[in-house]
């Protein structure tokens, strides 16, 4: 189902992973999927160790990936099969986080398997959040704050100094930033029935 959403993590107050998702956002599939992720001990600290090596894609990388891409002839995006193989040698995890046809909720795993890695760059779709018609539920993993948040979309009600995504708005649409719905500590996570049914509660 095309739900979009937004999933952030959030460690020594830097933004770590910023994944847009297509499809399959509301809660009781990857609202779900990251709950059980957070209630695995050992993922979730594998994960805070792994975190200091992540950072978010910025204008250099992708200037440095256009000049290999333009080395091995790719002019238009597009990769045939021997580029691909190029691709991932050169680009391993951002290989799979493009191409690798990850589910919701699986870059969290993602970065699990290449934990070994000197650097992890993600892909970065903070601003998603920015207009709510579109982002329709986003969930924020705050180590700073040992908080499981979520947020949803379709928000006319307006934004405040206070919320997290408050200065994404720029005061042009009719939709806010996502807003948030609930909020659940990181050592206290409900059951997958209490969460879905507390977040989709009116």
């Amino acid at each position: 189902m095309g739900t979009r959403s937004l999933t952030v993590v959030v460690q020594n107050h830097e933004v770590k992973v910023a994944r847009y998702e297509q499809s399959d956002g509301y809660p009781e599939a990857l609202g779900v999927t990251l709950l059980r992720f957070l209630k695995e001990p050992t993922c979730v600290e594998i994960l805070q160790e792994t975190l200091p090596k992540v950072r978010l894609w910025n204008q250099e990388d992708q200037k440095q990936q256009d000049e290999f891409l333009h080395s091995i002839g790719c002019e238009n995006g597009i990769l045939n099969a021997k580029q691909k193989q190029e691709f991932q040698k050169q680009y391993p995890f951002r290989y799979r986080e493009r191409f690798g046809k990850l589910k919701e909720g699986q870059l969290l795993e993602l970065l699990l398997e290449f934990r070994n890695e000197e650097e992890i760059v993600t892909d970065n779709d903070y601003e998603f959040a920015k207009d709510s018609l579109f982002c329709e539920w986003a969930y924020v993993i705050d180590f700073d704050k040992n908080a499981f948040e979520v947020y949803k979309g379709l928000n006319t009600l307006g934004i405040s100094e206070e919320d997290r995504f408050f200065s994404l708005y720029d005061g042009n649409s009719d939709y806010y930033p996502v807003k948030i719905k609930q909020r659940f500590p990181l050592d206290n996570l409900p059951d997958e029935d209490e969460f879905v049914f507390l977040c989709k509660k009116p």
